[in-house]
Order: C-alpha cells, then sequence, then structure tokens
C-alpha cells in the first residue's frame, strides 16, 4: 500500500478504507485462506517499474490464471459436495425427530384413549371412590394437556428447522461459482498508491524525454554563437600571436581549450544539479502523499557523458570550425577590422508599394535582419524554443486543471454510484428505494452496470472497462455523452469512450471486443478519466442474448461537496441491499495525485524556460551591440538622439522576437498536443483545449524580458565612449 490516503474500497461506512490493522497468526481462526501472496525470483532484482519486469509479470500472471482457469468448478463443487453432506446429516435428524414425533403422537392418543376409558369407568364407581378418581383424572388431563403443548411445540420447532433446511437447500443449488482473481501489485484491490506512483512516474518520464531535448538544441545554439563570436573578438590577438610566429594550430589550440574547459565545467556543474538538486526535487513531486519515504539518489554516467559529449559538440567544435576559417587569412589581415557584412538587396525592396512607404530606420532596420542572418535565425530560433517551451508547460497545466470541471462537473454529473446487492430481498430492494427518495437526493436512475477486465498487450496491460446499460436512449442528466460539441444518443451499437477507443485502435464503425463478444462501435463519446461503453437494452441483449437486471444506482446530490458526499455514501453503506458505494471523489483523487505532480514538474520546467529565454535574448542582444559598436557611435555622431540610437539596433531584436513569438506559439501548441498524448497514463486523457493565459503568458513573458534588455541597452549605450569606439585599430 503506497499512498497514505487511498488505501481501498470498504464494505461499510462510507465505501473507502481508513488504514489497516496487523494481527498474530495465532488470532487468525479460520481454516481456509482468501489470499495467496506469490513471489517470483527472476523478479526479485528488477525495476518493478521497467518494461522487462511488465512483460514477465504479465506471463507469471497469465500462468496462474491457466493454473487457476477450472478452480472455480472444483471449489463450487467441494463447498456443494460439503453442504449437501451437512444437508443430509440435517435431514437425516430431522427425520428421526419427525419419527419420534409421530410416535410421540400416538402415545399421546393412546394416553387419550385410556384416559376416557377410565373416565367412563370411574361413573361406575361408589361416592366415595369416584371423587377421589376424578381428582386423579383431573390431574392426568393436566399433565396430558402439558404433553400437548410440548408436542405442538416440537410440531412447530421442525416445520421451522426443515423449512431451514430448504432454504440451506435452495441457496446451496443457487450457489454461485467462485471467482479467482490474479492481480498485481497495480491492479490489486487497495493498490491505487502503487498505480498512483505509477502513472505519476510514467508522465514525468515522459516529459523527460522531450523537454530537455528541446531544452539542449535552444541552449545549443545559443552555445554555438556564443562561442562563434567569441573566436570573432579574439580575431585581432589571433593576428598578433601569427605575426609573432606562433603556428595555427597553437592558436586554434586557445580556442579549442577555451570552448573545451567551459563546455566541461559546465557540463559537470549542470550534471551534479541535475542528479541531486532537480532530481530530488522531482522525486519528492512525485512521492508525496506515498509511504516510499526518501528517494535514492543515483548518479547516471551515461546520461552525464552523453550531455559532455554535446556540449563539447556545441562549444569546440564552432571554436575549431571558425578558428580554423579566420587562420587561413595572413597576419596583416588579421590584424585590420573584420570587413562588415556585404550588403544585397532584399526581398522586400522589390515590393515597391511596401518599401517606398517605410522610414529610413525601418529599411535599415529590414536590410540589417538579413544582413546578419546567422544572428536572425537564432534570435528567431531562440526565442521560439523558449516560447514554445512556456507554451507547452503552461499549456499541460492547463489541460491538467480543466480535466476535473469538464470530467466530474459536466460529462459525469452523478456524485455516487450505489451498487445493489444481487442476494438482496424485495424488503432490502424497497428500503434502498426508499433512502434514494430522502430529501438530500436531487435525482437517481437505475441501469445495469458491470466491470469488465481486457489486456492491452503492449499498450496499457490489464484495464477494468466499465459497462453502463440504459433503459432509454441516454443518460441525462447523468451522464452527458458529446463528441465534438454534439450529443450523442445510445441507439444502435455502443457508444466507447475515448482512451478505450485509443487503446482498442478502434474507430465509428469498427467492432469492439469485450467478454469475448464483438460490439459495434457507434460513437465516440469525450471522456478523460476511466474506460466506459455506453449501450442500450436493445444492444445489450442482442450481443449477449439475455435481458440485463438492474443494479446500479447513479445518484445526484443536492449538497455535491465532498464532505456530505462521504456523508450520504455511509448512509447508503449501512443499507443492507447495497454492496459498495463508488464515489466519484476517489477518481478525482486518483487524478491529482498525477496533476499535482505534472503541474509540479512544469512550474520548474516553465521556470527554466523563462531564464533560458532571457539568457538567449540578453546574449543575442550583447553581441548585437558589440558587433555593432562603431556603427552605433557614427550614428551618435552623426546626431542621433540616445532613443533613435538604441531603436537602431534594438528594433532588430523586437521584430525577429515577434516573429520568434508567432513561430513559438504554432510550434508550442504542437508540441503540447504531443505531449499531453505522451505523458497521459493509459486510464487517463488530458483536456485538450487551453486557456487564453497559455497564449497571452509567453507574450508578456518575452515582451517584460524585451523591455528590461532595452532599458539595460539604452543605459549602456549612455556610457560608452563614441569616439574611443570610433578610433581606428591601425
Amino acid at each position: 500500500m503506497l499512498s497514505q490516503k487511498d488505501l481501498g474500497s470498504a464494505s461499510s461506512g462510507n465505501g473507502s478504507l481508513a488504514g489497516y490493522g496487523v494481527i498474530l497468526a495465532s488470532q487468525f481462526d479460520t481454516e481456509v485462506y482468501s489470499i495467496a501472496r506469490v513471489r517470483y525470483d527472476d523478479l526479485k532484482n528488477l525495476d518493478a517499474f521497467s518494461s522487462d519486469y511488465g512483460m514477465k509479470r504479465d506471463q507469471h500472471q497469465e500462468d496462474l490464471q491457466d493454473l487457476l482457469a477450472d478452480n472455480g468448478q472444483k471449489r463450487l463443487a467441494s463447498i456443494k459436495a460439503n453442504g449437501q453432506k451437512n444437508l443430509e446429516a440435517g435431514k437425516e435428524q430431522l427425520q428421526t425427530a419427525e419419527s419420534n414425533l409421530e410416535k410421540g403422537k400416538s402415545q399421546l392418543e393412546q394416553a387419550e384413549s385410556r384416559l376416557k376409558t377410565q373416565e367412563e369407568q370411574a361413573t361406575a364407581l361408589p361416592e366415595p371412590q369416584k371423587s377421589t378418581a376424578k381428582e386423579q383424572l383431573t390431574k392426568a388431563k393436566e399433565e396430558l394437556a402439558t404433553e400437548k403443548e410440548k408436542l405442538a411445540q416440537t410440531e412447530s420447532n421442525l416445520a421451522k428447522e426443515k423449512e431451514k433446511l430448504e432454504q440451506r437447500q435452495k441457496e446451496l443449488d443457487e450457489l454461485a461459482e467462485p471467482k479467482y482473481h490474479v492481480y498485481n501489485r497495480q491492479t490489486m484491490p487497495g493498490g491505487q498508491g502503487y498505480l498512483m506512483y505509477s502513472n505519476a512516474s510514467s508522465s514525468i518520464r515522459s516529459v523527460g524525454n522531450i523537454f530537455p531535448v528541446v531544452l539542449y538544441m535552444v541552449a545549443a545554439m545559443v552555445t554555438f554563437t556564443t562561442m562563434t563570436r567569441f573566436v570573432d573578438e579574439e580575431r585581432t590577438n589571433a593576428g598578433i600571436f601569427k605575426a609573432l610566429g606562433y603556428r595555427n594550430r597553437d592558436i586554434v589550440a586557445k580556442f579549442v581549450l577555451y570552448g573545451f574547459l567551459a563546455g566541461t565545467v559546465g557540463t559537470l556543474i549542470g550534471a551534479l544539479l541535475g542528479h541531486y538538486l532537480l532530481a530530488g526535487v522531482i522525486s519528492d513531486v512525485i512521492t508525496a502523499g506515498m509511504v516510499v519515504g526518501k528517494s535514492q539518489e543515483y548518479f547516471y554516467w551515461s546520461y552525464s557523458l552523453l550531455a559532455l559529449a554535446l556540449s563539447w559538440v556545441s562549444s569546440v567544435l564552432p571554436a575549431y570550425l571558425v578558428a580554423r576559417r579566420e587562420l587561413h587569412d595572413e597576419a596583416a589581415q588579421l590584424l585590420l577590422p573584420k570587413p562588415p557584412v556585404k550588403g544585397s538587396k532584399i526581398l522586400l525592396e522589390r515590393l515597391s508599394f511596401i518599401w517606398s512607404r517605410l522610414s529610413f530606420t525601418h529599411k535599415v532596420t529590414a536590410r540589417n535582419i538579413f544582413r546578419y542572418k546567422q544572428r536572425m535565425l537564432m534570435t528567431i530560433f531562440g526565442v521560439a524554443g523558449s516560447v514554445a517551451l512556456l507554451f507547452a508547460g503552461l499549456g499541460i497545466q492547463s489541460s491538467v486543471g480543466g480535466v476535473v470541471e469538464r470530467q466530474f462537473e459536466q460529462i459525469q454529473q452523478y456524485q455516487m454510484i450505489v451498487a445493489e446487492k444481487s442476494s438482496a430481498s424485495e424488503q432490502e430492494k424497497a428500503d434502498l428505494e426508499s433512502a434514494l427518495q430522502a430529501e438530500s437526493i436531487h435525482a437517481y436512475q437505475k441501469i445495469y452496470s458491470k466491470s469488465i477486465e481486457k489486456d492491452f498487450k503492449g499498450k496499457a496491460g490489464l484495464q477494468t472497462i466499465t459497462m453502463m446499460v440504459t433503459s432509454g436512449e441516454d443518460f441525462n442528466p447523468f451522464i452527458t455523452l458529446e463528441e465534438n460539441g454534439r450529443e450523442l444518443q445510445v441507439t444502435d451499437g455502443a457508444v466507447v469512450s475515448q482512451k478505450l477507443a485509443q487503446l482498442a485502435s478502434v474507430t465509428v464503425g469498427d467492432k469492439l471486443e469485450l467478454d469475448g463478444k464483438e460490439i459495434k462501435v457507434a460513437a465516440i463519446s469525450e471522456n478523460y478519466v476511466g474506460h466506459f461503453v455506453y449501450l442500450n437494452r436493445a444492444t445489450y441483449e442482442q450481443v449477449y442474448g439475455t435481458s440485463p437486471q438492474d443494479n446500479t444506482y447513479l445518484v445526484k446530490l443536492k449538497d455535491p461537496t465532498p464532505s456530505n458526499t462521504e456523508k450520504e455514501a455511509a448512509t447508503f453503506m449501512g443499507k443492507a441491499a447495497v454492496s459498495g458505494v463508488v464515489q466519484n471523489a476517489t477518481a478525482i483523487h486518483l487524478f491529482e495525485s498525477v496533476a499535482s505532480s505534472l503541474n509540479k514538474t512544469m512550474a520548474i520546467l516553465v521556470l527554466v524556460s523563462v531564464l533560458l529565454a532571457i539568457v538567449i535574448l540578453y546574449n543575442l542582444t550583447n553581441i548585437n551591440v558589440a558587433e555593432r559598436i562603431r556603427e552605433l557611435s557614427t550614428i551618435k555622431v552623426l546626431g542621433f538622439h540616445n532613443k533613435e540610437v538604441t531603436l537602431y539596433i534594438y528594433r532588430e531584436t523586437m521584430v525577429l522576437s515577434l516573429v520568434g513569438i508567432a513561430l513559438g506559439l504554432v510550434a508550442g501548441h504542437y508540441l503540447h498536443q504531443f505531449l499531453i498524448q505522451m505523458i497521459s497514463p493509459a486510464t487517463i486523457l488530458f483536456y485538450p483545449q487551453v486557456s487564453w493565459e497559455v497564449y497571452a503568458l509567453p507574450i508578456v513573458a518575452v515582451t517584460v524580458i524585451l523591455t528590461l534588455l532595452g532599458l539595460f541597452v539604452n543605459h549602456h549605450l549612455r556610457k560608452v565612449d563614441m569616439l574611443e569606439a570610433l578610433k581606428s585599430v591601425e
């Protein structure tokens, strides 16, 4: 039992277990065991959440199921044989008692006959003897009457015992075949905690397979650009070294060594923080509310070495390639400033109806954007990557947050499912119906419901599917069946929930196999938690060949708060006709355990995405200013004001950032849709729609960063000595 809150269902109270108790073997007063726990040596040392473990466990589970396939029949035969033996012994005792009763009746009749004869004889006796005889006869009559009463009582008792024996015989004849269930840790009753842990870790693992890759790609682009800029800035020093007689490979080694040290130190710091800080935080998020305690931390050399190799690619490789390219020039050329990038006519200039309406500064901005293509692409893709990550992170939080309201308030509008005992008497059923008409109940509907297990091998393993059968064409107002906003009717065929349709790979018109039967899929309904199949009576009778007997109540409460729902559940659990109560709160809690882990993890990734956006924009802006400081000094000397000088260069960043934001929102939308499919557990489908804040917040975040950087650039340019910057390096 991993969860501290969801411990399983109970047959009393409010239907949920509050705790577990442990007793000594000496206090276990029964000869029959109901549970067997099995361990396998080949599973003992495997990761319980690995695919290898799952495959071997499933194979063992199938072997056990095959082994127990006929145990139900054997157990039923054994129970019936023992029961019949006891009944036969009881019948023999009853027959003996009935025989003794008949003997007693015969003896009583003989006594009555003798008493009557004695009365007739007493009338002929003389008076003194007659009086004495009458007294004796009166006493004998009283004793006879007492014996009659005893005999009547015995006869009544025997009739009751006979009725009991007949009832026991009927119960024995109607005894159902015992069912043997083979569970694993995840599917066993009370194993919700294991399922929660598995779902949460699986979702985080899926996020971990996508987010770091995108983050690393964007960071690698920034590193690549920075190292390229570093070599360009050292062009003059490289010329000096070359003029002094240093070999090209020695000069290249300087840049390569710098990139190697920067990449190695950065990777080591990142690996340590990732292994011992970030991993611990995420692990604590997953295990919150669990009994597993503090997670063990390991150092994964394979991941660390991969990160190190990739960091060398992004820091060492550009330093080597750019340095080699630069050193092809002679020392005299390296000592001179690098010639500016050659301008060329851009596409916008060919569109004269647009170009002619642009101001001088806007034309300069347009030319410069395409003049520095590397920086243009880095800015666009850097901002787009950050915005896409921000959108995906916020989008997942929005999708997760939207499930509870959509699923449990708009789709499933009932608060409880009350299951009726198949063995309940008519009086007990009437008592339950009376309880359902209480003032606190808003409405209820009786339907047929049953649980079906289906193994989706290679996808989600063994899953529980709830089948609901209605006497009408829908389940309104308890369940709203919709597909893309269109309300569905339960007519010819089954309405199947979305996640189930995905796992079974079926679409409308296909056949879904359940219980060895094939059911036509008439529609696929919107659903986010659990697997459901909805039928009407006619379809059920057509598929199964029998008429369903309603056994479940969907209940809506006037006060749907969790505390009142728990109180009402406890009331129904006290009814003799109720076999169990399922509260929506249980499903909500299961979902929220996954949602909480994802939301906190997404918050961390959103923060990292914002920091990445800051680093990208700051780095590229700083490079842009440093590369073009002579150009900026020139236009300031020509009379441009401080604001105009800042906008002269920063307008490019703003335009490219806007393009990056637009691309990032589009990429983020598709990344979000991909991620919610990847991270959703087997029983959960995340809400695909996102709130407007998910679009607004990345725009606001980048805008705020741009504004702050704009103020920084403006302040920096005010302090630059323009005359010093214009001095020739010659």
